[in-house]
């Protein structure tokens, strides 16, 4: 207890700057709002397992001493070069070398979901990069989509004229956003599934075209429903709902996807 007590104490200095920098970025980064549950949900997986991590041979490694040493190093990297990502990875490694030394590799690869899953919480440094090339995909399927259904649309770049008005996709309507959230879900959701590996990786990895399609739903129901009351009424009333909408509509088939997997069953967690 005093060793673990000891680990905590060094990983609370060494990374009291990270922990700063979660925070900061769970309350102004849009993307990660959802960063304060993941570490919530990490523990409660942790928790429910706890008669079987109990009954769970404990048996320190010498290795994860070693991959606590190296995660402090790469701290140290992170703090030199300002690298925030670096720092919060670096984090998670340190974490997993203490439960390694003091438990276990039969105790730590009970629990390596619930710690790779606390990678979902550290911010991207390349959302910036990402989020355009989303945006355009966004943009196109959605005009094209509009005109498929007899609303005349023209797009300029990442603006869409329809009769009703022009409407731009900024980068909060990207859709990705909604691909980091619903990727976040979608890990749980197969984590608590039981089943192959490959299923569970399907049922992952469906959630980028999920989460995609459903953004250009979205933006597609916007100018359908300018299209017919106007366009102060589509921004001031039906966009912010079509949000929420058209996430649980992804959501939805999120869950479809993985009851196509007959032979998935819930893992019983409460």
């Amino acid at each position: 207890m005093y060793l673990g007590l000891a680990f905590i104490g060094i990983i609370g200095v060494f990374y009291y700057n990270t922990f700063s920098w979660l925070v900061g970025s769970w309350i102004n980064n849009e993307y990660y709002s959802h960063g304060f549950l993941v570490p919530i949900i990490s523990g409660y997986l942790i928790w429910s397992m706890r008669k079987e991590l109990y009954a769970t041979e404990k048996k320190q490694s010498q290795a994860g001493l070693v991959l606590f040493v190296g995660g402090i190093l790469l701290q140290g990297v992170g703090a030199v070069f300002t690298i925030r990502f670096l720092s919060g990875i670096s984090l998670l490694l340190t974490i997993s070398g203490v439960i390694l030394y003091l438990f276990g590799w039969a105790f730590m690869k009970k629990i390596s979901f619930p710690i790779i899953l606390l990678g979902l919480m550290v911010p991207l440094p390349f959302v910036d990069i990402i989020a355009p090339p989303i945006q355009t995909v966004s943009a196109v399927a959605a005009s094209n989509m509009a005109n498929l259904f007899g609303i005349p649309v023209q797009r300029d770049g990442l603006v869409l004229a329809a009769p009703a008005g022009s409407f731009e996709v900024g980068l909060p309507c990207s859709g990705l956003r909604s691909i980091i959230s619903l990727l976040t879900i979608g890990a749980i959701y197969a984590f608590i599934l039981e089943g192959s590996m490959l299923m569970k990786g399907i049922i992952v990895l469906s959630s980028v075209p999920l989460a995609l399609t459903g953004n250009i739903f979205r933006i597609t129901s916007v100018l359908a429903f300018a299209n017919k009351y106007g366009q102060e009424a589509a921004m001031n009333y039906f966009h912010d709902f079509s949000s929420l909408l058209l996430f649980i509509v992804a959501l939805s088939g999120l869950f479809l996807v993985g009851r196509c997997f007959g032979r998935l069953r819930f893992k019983t967690i409460f």
